[in-house]
C-alpha cells in the first residue's frame, strides 16, 4: 500500500477523504512507520535513503521540514524560496509535475516519495506514473489554514517532534518582528488577496495565506471563518463589472498581475491600483506549512511598505 502504481492510485486509501482524523503512527518494525493522516495510510521507512519530492510546493517542504536526504524533484522555479533549501546534488526530474516521468523518477532510485495532497488527487484523477516505484507519504496542509497544526501532527506521526518545534519557533519569532516592522502602516487598513483569471477576479476567503496574512495582524477583505474548504474552494468569483466590491482595498497582493482581466477599465479605476498600493501575490506561497509560513511573512511586510 502506498506505492506509486496505477493499482495504488486508484486503491490506495485514496488520499484526504476531507475528514480531520489524526491516527497514530506506530512502527512495525524497527525500519518503517505506519503512517496515517486525514485517510491516508502507507507503510514508509522510518529513515529513508534516497527521498524524491514529486511537487515543488507542499510535497518538498514537508521533506525539507523532516530533514530527509531529497536527491531529486522538479525544478524549483524563481521565486520558489525552497530552492535555498536543496542539498548540494539535487537532480531536476524531467517533465514537470502536471506530466511527470515515472521513468526519470525510477532512474533515482527513491525509497520514499513525497507529495502535496492535491498533487496526489491530480495523479489519481489522470492515472498517472502507472510504474512501481517508491512508498509513497502524501502531505496534508496545502491551502489549509490550519497549517499550524498540520505541520506538528504530521512531523510528530514521523517521530519528528523537535523539527516541527524548531520550525513553528522559527515562524513566532519572525511574526514578532514583523508586527512590529510594519503594524503600524496596517492598521486601520483593508487588505485585499485576490488573483486575476480573465475574464474575472478571484478574492481569497479563508486560506493558508489569510491565515498567515491575519496572523500578521491584517484586516482581509472578504475573510469568511465559517467557508467550508473541504471541497478546496477557498475563493469568490467576481466578473470585471463587479470588481467595485474591491474598492475599499487600501492593499491589493494579486496573483497574475499581468493578466488581461487588470487591463479592464473597472480594475484601473480602483482606488489601489490609481495610487499603485498593488503587490504581487507569489504562486509558491500561497499553499505550505510553517516553513512556507514563515517565507510568506517577508513578503507579506514588503507588501505592506506600500502603504508607507
Amino acid at each position: 500500500m502506498g506505492a506509486l502504481t496505477l493499482g495504488g492510485l486508484l486503491v490506495a486509501c485514496g488520499g484526504n477523504n476531507g475528514s480531520d482524523d489524526v491516527r497514530d503512527s506506530g512502527s512495525s518494525g524497527s525500519d518503517t512507520i505506519d503512517f496515517s493522516y486525514q485517510g491516508y495510510r502507507a507503510k514508509i521507512p522510518a529513515n529513508p535513503k534516497r527521498v524524491v519530492a514529486l511537487d515543488p510546493r507542499t510535497g518538498m517542504e514537508f521533506a525539507v521540514m523532516a530533514g530527509y536526504p531529497i536527491v531529486a524533484g522538479y525544478r524549483l522555479e524563481k521565486g520558489n524560496h525552497l530552492a535555498a533549501q536543496t542539498p548540494s546534488g539535487f537532480k531536476a526530474l524531467e517533465g514537470n509535475e502536471t506530466e511527470p516521468s515515472a521513468e526519470s523518477v525510477l532512474a533515482q532510485e527513491p525509497d520514499l516519495l513525497v507529495i502535496g495532497e492535491d498533487w496526489w488527487k491530480f495523479y489519481q484523477e489522470k492515472k498517472l506514473l502507472t510504474e512501481d516505484i517508491a512508498p509513497v507519504l502524501v502531505v496534508g496542509g496545502g491551502f489549509s489554514p490550519f497549517w499550524r497544526r498540520h505541520t506538528e501532527e504530521q512531523l510528530t506521526l514521523l517521530g519528528r517532534e523537535q523539527q516541527a518545534k524548531k520550525r513553528l519557533t522559527t515562524y513566532d519569532t519572525r511574526l514578532a518582528a514583523a508586527r512590529k516592522e510594519v503594524g503600524r502602516l496596517i492598521k486601520g487598513k483593508k487588505i485585499l488577496v485576490a488573483g486575476a483569471e480573465n475574464p474575472q477576479f478571484w478574492a481569497q476567503t479563508r486560506s493558508f495565506y489569510l491565515s498567515v496574512a491575519r496572523d500578521l495582524g491584517m484586516d482581509v477583505m472578504f475573510y469568511d471563518p465559517e467557508r467550508d474548504i473541504s471541497s478546496g474552494k477557498s475563493n469568490e468569483y467576481y466578473s470585471l463589472e463587479k470588481v467595485d466590491a474591491f474598492a475599499p482595498a487600501d492593499l491589493i497582493i494579486l496573483q497574475n498581475p499581468d493578466d488581461p482581466a487588470t487591463r479592464a477599465k473597472t480594475w484601473q479605476r480602483l482606488p489601489a491600483v490609481r495610487a499603485g498600493r498593488v503587490a504581487p501575490l507569489n504562486y509558491y506561497s500561497n499553499a505550505g506549512l510553517a516553513l512556507t509560513a514563515t517565507a510568506l511573512l517577508d513578503e507579506l511586510v514588503s507588501a505592506a511598505k506600500l502603504l508607507g
